[in-house]
């Protein structure tokens, strides 16, 4: 097979990034930052970014592509009017399809990944003239997703406003209209009707299978992918600067900055099929699996999610080495269509984000392209700089400035707080609340050596009303929480394999 058009550099020299949901919205948003703050970092020739998508056909794998491809043409067009280059043959660009709510195709699309060569798009121009296998993915950003939301309810939205105030009612809104009750059969991935909100036999919540057990299920399938590598093409580690050659490889869970609350997350009601908060249900049970996936008391139920079906190692341990890293990022407030509106609707909704951030709310970043920008910086951060930020138990966030310039902020969730840290203290000052030092003295937290408004870091922007400081019995009862979830999804998704793989036998999948 004639080499691959990333060949040319080492292992370290290549990142490969699959995203989920990459056809609108904020996964578009994530492709196109991905390659313009990758080749923003690394100009050399040798370096090599290949972005893997997906999407629910073949019809939107392409203009997917098509898409990105014109934003490479536009963005070298505008490097070249600079009297420079990006070296547009260094990006390459691969689609696949993915159905999260119909599990064989979860499988299927793993499978394909690992064993299959895929049509490799180089540059602006044509598909490469042989296909080629992917040999690792270093990041996998699970972006995909669906609300269930049905529209407005415009009395909780003035109450919403009246008693929040604006930048509350826009950052957590409790005005959303919703449907419960909504439910999918994994095996075809056909939504079920009639079934009243009542839990059946070989039915599945459709929102949480579409947000977050898909995903699971998809990770675990992936992990022999997931190797990423320990060579390294830059010795700069600051923060700030990517680097290629990430050592593990990271899962991203794209979750939401509403998510914070207990509320949001019944055992009871696990898959948020009898709930009118569905979503919401299923990005705090995001937050709850990401933050808690490596805590001492949730590690051994967690562990084998990260060993994979066809590992060799007997014992049941995990090897360090090779198991992913798991990250939990946020998009801020993004004006989308994944919440319905008409028209006249969505202007007066895309003005009321605007003005939220003009009064100084940090999270607004408004447009998909820069509540990207977490996502992206936690992909192509250097291992080291992330280990320094403690960064997978955080939780970390879109935001910006009243300007638009965008910034990577710390966010809080109930029962965790910031980084997990009892009693940890909201920032009045811009002194670190770990180190005691001045943020100004470059000193203090590292994030605000990366940006010119430290401020906008403070832990007490933008934060929810009514939030209280982390507890010890909080953080207990969390990390409890965590245990409880990590059971019942390690439960699902051996529940579901045998299901899919029985199906298969019977030619049903």
């Amino acid at each position: 097979m004639p080499a691959a058009p990333w060949d040319n550099g080492a292992a370290a020299k290549q990142l490969f990034v699959l995203v989920t949901g990459a056809n609108s919205g904020i996964g578009l948003g994530i492709c196109q930052r991905l390659i313009d703050d990758f080749t923003a970092a690394h100009p050399s020739t040798s370096d090599h970014l290949i972005v893997i998508t997906t999407t629910r056909s073949a019809a939107k794998s392409r203009q997917t592509t098509d898409q990105l491809r014109q934003h490479l043409v536009t963005q070298e067009a505008r490097a070249a009017a600079a009297k420079s280059s990006l070296n547009p043959d260094r990006i390459h660009l691969a689609s696949i399809e993915l159905d999260l709510c119909n599990l064989p195709s979860v499988y299927a699309a793993a499978e394909r990944l690992r064993f299959s060569p895929l049509s490799i798009y180089t540059g602006a121009g044509k598909a490469a003239s042989s296909p080629h296998v992917i040999p690792r993915l270093d990041s996998v950003i699970f972006n995909a997703g669906i609300g269930g939301w049905t529209g407005i309810g415009w009395w909780n939205l003035l109450t919403n406003v009246l008693f929040d105030g604006i930048q509350q009612a826009t950052t957590f809104p409790t005005c959303k209209a919703a449907l419960g009750g909504l439910l999918v059969d994994p095996l075809t991935g056909k939504e079920v009707k009639g079934a009243g909100g009542a839990e059946k036999e070989g039915v599945m919540g459709q929102v949480f299978c579409a947000n977050i057990f898909g995903h699971y299920v998809f990770a675990h399938a992936l992990l022999p992918l997931l190797r990423g590598t320990d060579e390294s093409s830059n010795s700069n580690k600051t923060i700030g600067h990517s680097a290629l050659g990430p050592g593990p490889a990271r899962i991203i869970w794209e979750s939401s900055v509403e998510a914070v609350g207990w509320n949001n997350l019944s055992l009871d009601d696990f898959q948020a099929i009898n709930t009118l908060a569905a979503y919401e249900s299923s990005k705090r049970l995001t937050d709850v699996l990401a933050l808690t996936a490596g805590l001492k008391g949730v590690a051994p139920i967690s562990a084998p999610f990260f060993k994979a079906d066809d590992d060799d190692n007997t014992d049941g341990s995990n090897n360090d080495d090779t198991t992913p890293a798991t990250y939990v990022t946020h998009p801020g407030v993004v004006c989308s269509t994944l919440f319905p509106l008409n028209w006249f609707c969505f202007a007066l909704y895309q003005f009321a984000m605007y003005l939220s951030r003009w009064l100084g709310s940090p999270w607004h970043p408004v447009t998909a392209y820069k509540g990207a920008v977490a996502a992206v910086w936690v992909a192509l951060q250097p291992q080291s700089a992330l280990d320094a930020l403690d960064a997978q138990h955080v939780k970390w966030g879109a935001s910006t400035t009243r300007g638009g310039t965008t910034l990577v902020k710390r966010s809080e969730v109930e029962g965790w707080g910031f980084r997990g840290i009892v009693g940890e203290e909201l920032q009045s000052t811009n002194v670190d609340s770990i180190t005691g030092k001045a943020w100004s003295d470059g000193k203090g937290d590292p994030l605000a050596e990366m940006y010119p408004y430290p401020a906008y870091l403070l832990n007490s922007r933008g934060r929810k009303k009514g939030a209280a400081t982390l507890t010890s019995e909080r953080r207990q009862e969390f990390e409890v929480l965590g245990r409880d979830c990590w059971q019942e999804m390690e439960r699902l998704r051996k529940e579901w394999a045998e299901r899919v793989r029985k199906a298969r036998e019977e030619g049903h999948a």
